[in-house]
């Protein structure tokens, strides 16, 4: 028996995600973005986006 090699593989191909349209932010009524696996308004929160700030 041998055991394969660990770089003789192929990952499967991901399905998209349908997101839908972008929802309105709440303050500011602008169509939000899509980041870090979530909607976002980047003008509302400014660099207070990623998981580094939570």
């Amino acid at each position: 028996m041998t055991v394969p090699d660990d770089d003789d593989f192929e990952l499967p191909i991901l399905p998209m995600i349908d997101k839908g349209p972008p929802p309105e932010c709440g303050t500011c009524g602008d169509p939000m973005k899509f980041i870090d696996g979530d909607w976002a308004c980047v003008d509302c929160n400014g660099e207070l986006l990623g998981p580094e700030t939570g």
